[in-house]
């Protein structure tokens, strides 16, 4: 027996019913979730020289190394830098257009990668 405390919306079978269909259809009909994916900067290098990422998905670039960093990321009329970005620290950024991205750290030049933005 239910609680008569339990909220009136849950006490109705059919709305149940209602409310675990619709959202079982919006898994079904594909809805996506921006994903978040990790680059590595470790010994003066990224982890990976290109990524390929979808439209909407977010990018941490995580320093691993004993030094600092000052990730610049150019492209698809976007800019964004870390500023100075200490050992430990990550640096966000979610990329909204598709195309090629350019990433280099303005410290050290030969630090470079690309993200594809499907």
């Amino acid at each position: 027996m239910r609680s008569s405390a339990e909220p009136a919306i849950w006490r109705n079978a059919a709305l149940r019913t209602l409310l675990l269909g619709a959202a079982l259809a919006g898994l079904a009909a594909g809805v996506a979730y921006a994903a978040v994916v990790t680059v590595d900067q470790k010994n003066l290098k990224f982890s990976v020289p290109q990524l390929v990422v979808a439209k909407g998905d977010s990018v941490i670039f995580l320093n691993s190394d004993d030094t600092s960093h000052n990730i610049s990321i150019v492209g698809q009329g976007f800019s964004a830098s870390s500023g100075l970005q200490s050992p430990g620290e990550p640096f966000r950024v979610q990329l909204m257009k598709t195309g090629a991205y350019q990433v280099t750290c303005r410290i050290h030049p030969r630090m470079r990668m690309t993200v594809i933005v499907k």
